[in-house]
Order: C-alpha cells, then sequence, then structure tokens
C-alpha cells in the first residue's frame, strides 16, 4: 500500500470510528426512556453528534497529551499530524 494510500486509510479509519462508538453510547443512553417518537428520533440525532465530538476530542487530547499509543481508540493509532510527516502539504502528481 503507498504511502498515501495508508495515509487516506487512516484518516478514514479514525473518522468512522468515533461516528459508530458515537451512535452506540446515544442508542444506549436512549434505551428505555420513554419519549415522543418524534423527539427520540432527534434526541437520538443530538446525542449521537455529541457523544461523537466528546469521544474524539477526549480521545485526541489523551493521546496527545498522555500517550500516542492511546491513538488506537480511533481505531488507528496514528495521529493526523503524522499521517504526511514528509510532505510540505502540496499533493503532487506522480
Amino acid at each position: 500500500m503507498s504511502e498515501t494510500a495508508a495515509a487516506l486509510w487512516a484518516s478514514i479509519v479514525r473518522t468512522i470510528v468515533p461516528l459508530v462508538v458515537g451512535g452506540v453510547l446515544s442508542l444506549a443512553v436512549a434505551i428505555n426512556v420513554p419519549l415522543d417518537p418524534e423527539f427520540e428520533k432527534l434526541l437520538t440525532a443530538l446525542l449521537t453528534a455529541a457523544l461523537t465530538a466528546l469521544y474524539y476530542v477526549l480521545v485526541r487530547l489523551f493521546e496527545t497529551y498522555i500517550s500516542p499509543k492511546l491513538g488506537w481508540l480511533l481505531g488507528y493509532a496514528k495521529s493526523p499530524d503524522s499521517y504526511s510527516e514528509n510532505t510540505t502539504g502540496k499533493h503532487v502528481a506522480e
């Protein structure tokens, strides 16, 4: 796998894992909470977004300030700053 493909894969995994965790956490919170069906959908969507963002921010803080190894909580133990260590940020045709 090329370096570019590996970086792309890592970024995709580190995006999808928090979404899944946020969704599962929001469903766990919403279970057995008797609500109007329309409000329940809205609550689930809002909880998913909030819990996903919270999970991602906490893991990134832990990864940055405690140990880089904690990046595995996002599905891939490599932080975004290290995806492209040897590049200038410009995409060059190969």
